[in-house]
């Protein structure tokens, strides 16, 4: 009898829920976890179709579920202090930093995306640089828990340099980790820090002289890809920095773009995102103020912090992103009739899968 209470309790939470799931409308994106929420499947009669249609109706009621992202924030914070170090695939470290797991990253991804790196290399006659950017887990090492579930990053770096001409980053990075930010703590990306210092590394690999740092203009708070995936109510934000609008003239897929920055994604809770316009299958960036000079580039998004400090010293940069270019890569290189490749890779992106490997004309 001294249950039924709480059996009264629980069973009106479950009622109001689900009253409140058919009454309300449908939510199609979450601001908290950044990404698309799931809609109601369309009913389907066939054995096949139904047991599809059961497992994304599951999904549905999951991302539709009132209350959801306090549901979810709840369930990180009891994570935390119940003593787990590790929330799904995010690593919970010291000075409020949040980490990738990263031991499900492969060798054998790292060997054949550096293979196809110098096949490329050797098609196009032009000469080849990897900028491998490394995860904050390697530069800031000291603040994982013991026995975090990371990969060896210096090693697969190591297995990179035997295939192409790797620029050193790492040390550099190690090397001003304690005097400042370097990587968000609440997002994968680097940060304008860090990207400076893959800037500095690419000049010296290339014999330019770095240029003056441009000036910067900061938002706050900013709460990135890990804050995304573990919500901890108490995570310090960080903040978001990014230059000025250079002298330099940027085309997104065949359309010229006001400015260097999406002021609109500024407004949202995607700030890295409005670099460059976030990520596109092939971009441009043309200096009128250098009259030669054209750099082919294959990047992921850690370019796009890094991508208009490069194009200060040569008149044109063509980029591709591995992830979305559906073209001939060799032909595409050729086309551009550029001096050099340069390629800007998180280590992530080589190690956990084989985008550049499978891209075609390699």
């Amino acid at each position: 009898m001294k249950k039924a209470p709480l059996f009264v309790i629980a069973l009106t939470l479950l009622l109001g829920l689900g009253l409140a799931q058919t009454l309300l409308p449908d939510r199609t994106f979450s601001d908290m976890e950044n990404r698309v929420l799931a809609g109601r499947p369309a009913f389907g009669l066939a054995s096949v179709s139904m047991s599809r249609w059961a497992d994304s109706f599951e999904t549905y009621c999951a991302d539709q579920l009132p209350l959801r992202d306090q549901f979810v924030s709840l369930y990180t914070a009891w994570e935390a202090a119940t003593g787990h170090r590790v929330i799904g695939d995010v690593i919970l470290g010291g000075d409020s930093r949040l980490f990738d797991r990263t031991d499900g990253w492969k060798a054998r991804n790292m060997r054949l995306n550096a293979s196809a790196l110098a096949d490329l290399e050797e098609a196009s006659g032009l000469p080849l640089y990897l900028l491998a950017v490394p995860s904050a887990a390697a530069v800031y090492a000291d603040c994982l828990p013991a026995g975090a579930p990371v990969a060896d990053e210096e090693e697969l770096l190591a297995l990179a340099a035997r295939e192409v001409n790797v620029i050193p980053l790492l040390p550099a990075l190690k090397a001003s980790a304690s005097r400042e930010a370097l990587y968000y703590r609440t997002d994968h990306h680097w940060t304008a820090a860090g990207a400076r210092i893959g800037y500095e590394r690419v000049c010296a690999a290339l014999g330019l002289s770095p240029l003056p740092e441009p000036a910067l203009a900061e938002l706050e708070p900013f709460y990135g890809s890990f804050y995304a995936r573990c919500p901890l109510p108490w995570q310090r934000p960080d903040t978001f920095a990014y230059p000025e609008d250079l002298p330099l003239r940027l085309t997104v897929s065949g359309e010229e773009k006001d400015g260097l920055v999406d002021r609109e994604q500024l407004r949202g809770r995607d700030l890295y995102a409005a670099l460059l316009y976030g990520n596109h299958d092939r971009i441009e960036l043309i200096n009128d103020g250098v009259a030669e000079g054209t750099w082919f580039v294959i990047k992921d998004s850690y370019a796009n912090a890094l991508l208009p400090a490069l194009a200060r010293h040569c008149h044109r940069v063509v980029a591709i992103d591995a992830r979305h270019f559906a073209g001939d890569v060799v032909a595409a290189a050729r086309e551009t009739e550029g001096d050099l490749i340069l390629c800007i890779q998180g280590v992530n992106s080589l190690a956990s899968g084989r985008t550049l490997a499978l891209l075609e004309g390699l």
